[in-house]
């Protein structure tokens, strides 16, 4: 079985301080006033910062491409500009050919890109072009990197005149690209892409992680992350620049805090969590089916699912450990008070009888708002019609308190709660969240690459945050960055149902279960997806990988307990 430590790690880190650092996020607007700040402190000046700047970018670059004998460095008007001038003056200190493209902006260079530009001007045996006045024939044909230089943090738009034309010029070139702090294009607070981007093999970003490298279009974009605090780790590690974080980055090696937590020896079926699962239309029954086994395999006790008739018998089948009932004959009031935590909506269906069925839950849920609640998939469609119609409101299906309620929306869905476009949703994946859990003051996560996670309750993270996880999730904005493209297929949002409410059945407090949930399923993914890559990867892959996520402890009890008492499974590290 493939080990958890062996999965690909998408931040490369440099040294203590970034291996720290590397989960923590705070916005570019933040960072870009607090380098000074930082500077101040250290004694320091912002053109020291730069050199550093440079010379981390310089080593990842020639260390991933030690052949590469000719750069082209594209240099914008501004500090990310300055950081490629450094850059531009190592590589030729190292004897490597280099050819700069500048682009002039309407305002003179910062006093930092200033410095940069007359010490690589100072140095000499560096063509330096001005990128409005050259001619894209004159480039030399053996160029073999690209450094984009371009546009930092500060971006906000689609990229103009030049800079347009020169990321078009290097996405063209046949030949590898690596980016400065953020690929050009890429907006850093949100991952959004309006325009032209640079599509980088390797990314190198400075001081700390931005939002907009982690989620949105960005690993389309970024590429390898590499990581680099400029010597200013324990500075940034302070508790006043902790309390001002953006949100928490958490990764596949996060399972075994959040799932650290041991079972008692004497626990039985009914201390272990009763799920009540509901859904599965005409045509969709494979959904509740994918939702119960997940939720199986992610440790609950008990599993009941409220379905169609003609779905029974292939549940029982498939999955013979769940109860099951059909919708005509249940009596929905007591099972859901029965459960330690309801969830709605795999395989649904958007018409008569899936509306009848929430409805009917949804009002049921009044006298139970402390138990765990989570909608997902079609029910969610659903909500967005009650809502949209004012049903929700003059009915009152929507309860006052809903902190322990989770909702699971992929963008188009999404976009239908809020009453708004799906390329409104993806411009700003973090306020689409956050609107969301306002909205319907719940804890939300948003699927999509860099899925996120927001709840509008400090309530949720405090338990999580102090006791349980040693401050992994404490941000009301945590970022999951586990996962792959081969998840893009049907079912996988049934399988994200099934192991989020397995765990909040277990009794898992919400914040934990929600990010727990989602980082295990994800890292289920990537274990599938390393035995047989991304393309025709099946949601019922995950299964076998869900049960070693939530134990990641397991692998290593089984070495300590010797080569006679070994299991099958792997240790983690």
């Amino acid at each position: 079985m493939m080990r958890l430590s062996k999965l690909f790690s998408r931040c490369m880190t440099f040294g203590h301080y970034e291996e720290k650092l590397q989960f923590c996020v705070w916005s570019a607007e933040w960072l870009r006033y607090a380098e000074v700040e930082a500077a101040r402190e250290h004694k320091i000046t912002l053109y020291d910062l730069m050199q550093r700047a440079g010379k981390a970018a310089f080593d990842v670059f020639r260390r991933e491409y030690p052949s590469s004998r000719h750069w082209l460095i594209l240099c914008g008007s501004g500090n990310n500009g300055g950081d490629g001038f450094v850059v531009a003056r190592l590589a030729a200190d190292d004897k490597i050919r280099v050819t700069v493209l500048a682009v002039k902006g309407k305002n003179p260079l910062p006093p930092e890109a200033t410095a940069a530009h007359e010490a690589l001007v100072k140095r000499g045996g560096v063509e330096i072009h001005d990128a409005g006045q050259w001619n894209e024939k004159d480039l030399a044909e053996d160029v073999d990197l690209v450094v984009d230089g371009l546009l930092g943090t500060g971006i906000t738009g689609a990229p103009r005149t030049d800079y347009a034309r020169l990321i078009d010029l290097a996405n063209a070139l046949p030949v590898p690209r690596v980016s400065i702090d953020i690929p050009s294009g890429l907006n850093a607070e949100t991952g959004a892409v309006e325009g032209v981007c640079v599509r980088a093999e390797h990314t190198v970003t400075f001081i700390a992680l931005k939002p907009g490298l982690l989620t949105g279009r960005a690993r389309e974009y970024v590429g390898t992350l590499h990581y680099d605090c400029l010597q200013l780790g324990e500075w940034l590690l302070h508790p006043k620049r902790q309390g001002e974080l953006f949100c928490r980055r958490i990764v596949s090696s996060h399972l075994k805090t959040i799932f650290a937590q041991k079972r008692s020896p004497c626990a039985h079926k009914g201390t272990n969590g009763k799920l009540l699962l509901v859904g599965g239309d005409h045509r969709f029954g494979g959904a509740i089916i994918m939702a119960a086994e997940a939720a199986l395999h992610a440790g609950v006790g008990l599993v009941c699912v409220v379905t169609r008739s003609v779905h029974i018998g292939p549940l029982l089948s498939r999955c013979p450990e769940v109860m099951v009932y059909d919708y005509e004959k249940c009596p929905l009031r007591e099972l859901m008070g029965w459960s330690t935590c309801v969830a709605v909506g795999p395989g649904m269906g958007q018409v008569g009888w899936g509306e009848t069925l929430l409805r009917q839950i949804l009002r049921c849920r009044m006298s139970l708002e402390e138990k765990p609640f989570l909608l997902d998939a079609d029910a969610l469609n659903i909500l967005a019609k009650f809502v949209s119609s004012g049903a929700a409101k003059k009915e009152g299906l929507l309860p006052s308190n809903n902190n322990k309620m989770v909702i699971t929306p992929h963008p188009g869905e999404a976009a239908r709660l809020l009453q708004c476009t799906i390329e409104e949703v993806e411009r700003n994946r973090f306020q689409a969240a956050k609107k969301l859990a306002d909205s319907y003051g719940c804890t939300v996560l948003l699927k999509g690459p860099g899925t996120v996670i927001y709840t509008a309750e400090d309530a949720n993270i405090s338990v999580d945050a102090l006791n349980n996880t040693h401050g992994i999730l404490s941000s009301r904005f945590v970022v999951s960055d586990a996962g792959n493209s081969g998840m893009a297929a049907g079912g996988f949002g049934d399988v994200l149902t099934g192991v989020i409410s397995g765990c909040l059945a277990q009794g898992f407090p919400v914040w934990q279960a929600t990010c727990g949930g989602c980082l295990a399923h994800s890292t289920a993914a990537d274990l599938a997806a390393a035995h047989k890559d991304v393309r025709g990867l099946r949601a019922t892959s995950l299964f076998e990988h869900i049960s070693t996520c939530v134990n990641p402890l397991t692998e290593r009890q089984c070495e300590s307990q010797g080569p006679e008492k070994k299991s099958k499974v792997e240790k983690s590290e």
